[in-house]
């Protein structure tokens, strides 16, 4: 049953991705060096094991050790770091934190990871930086993990984005602006306009030239990467909760 539902997966991903390759461009590349600067909160230091990795690599996807450093081709199953910048071209990837939250890029994006640190109370830091492309993160329901007091901040700009439970939205980032969908949960962002709450199915676009309150829509607009984000969030979630049942058993 199992390899049945990744043969599903596979297949639906594929066509998804085929349909996106046919359609996609390369945007304008952003500057260089990004810089994957930790937060400024050093209160309490912690270990800095790995406790991500790449889970899922398909294409032109790039691996950088630290800002400055040369970028290398990324393998699947890749130990993710504290520093480490990721940058994809014609391609995809997907990075897993311990508790099963999940990052995934679509074509031409890049991120850092100025976070990634297991505290001494056991509590999960995790801080990821945006620069451009298109940005999915997913947060597992407590129902089928428990990440209760786990830390997942995302950045774009001058924004800082916390998700709570099940949380799950989507970043799409240029030069200039930023818009920031919640598909799913719950999440607060903020920045120099100060702080608010964000509304399922609604997109808020923010201009990453000034500080002036984000523009809100009714609606999200799909994204051609989507159905890859959303049936790789509806595998994971179930093959999860299965396999904390005692259904799966491993491959």
């Amino acid at each position: 049953m199992r390899a049945i539902a990744g043969l599903a997966f596979t297949l639906i991903s594929t066509l998804a991705w085929n349909a996106h390759a046919s359609q996609s461009a390369p945007p304008a590349a952003p500057r260089e060096p990004y810089t994957a600067a930790h937060p400024p909160d050093q209160s309490h230091a912690g270990s800095k094991v790995s406790i991500a990795w790449l889970s899922d690599v398909e294409g032109e996807v790039q691996l950088a050790s630290a800002a400055g450093k040369e970028f290398q081709r990324a393998l699947s199953h890749t130990s993710v770091l504290e520093g480490n910048i990721i940058r994809t071209g014609m391609g995809r990837a997907e990075v897993e934190l311990q508790d099963l939250s999940t990052i995934r890029l679509g074509p031409y994006s890049v991120i850092a990871f100025p976070q990634l640190e297991l505290l001494p109370s056991g509590i999960k830091a995790s801080s990821v930086r945006a620069f451009q492309g298109t940005i999915y993160i997913s947060l597992m329901p407590r129902y089928i993990v428990d990440s209760k007091g786990n830390e997942l901040q995302l950045t774009f700009g001058q924004q800082q984005l916390q998700l709570q439970n099940s949380g799950h939205v989507r970043l799409e980032m240029d030069a200039t602006e930023a818009r920031l969908a919640l598909l799913d949960g719950k999440g607060q962002v903020s920045g120099p306009f100060g702080s608010m709450e964000l509304a399922r199915k609604k997109t808020f676009t923010f201009d990453l030239t000034g500080q002036s309150q984000p523009a809100v829509s009714k609606k999200v607009v799909s994204n051609p990467m989507d159905k890859w984000d959303m049936t790789a969030v509806f595998y994971e979630r179930h093959g999860s909760l299965s396999s904390s049942r005692g259904l799966f058993r491993g491959p």
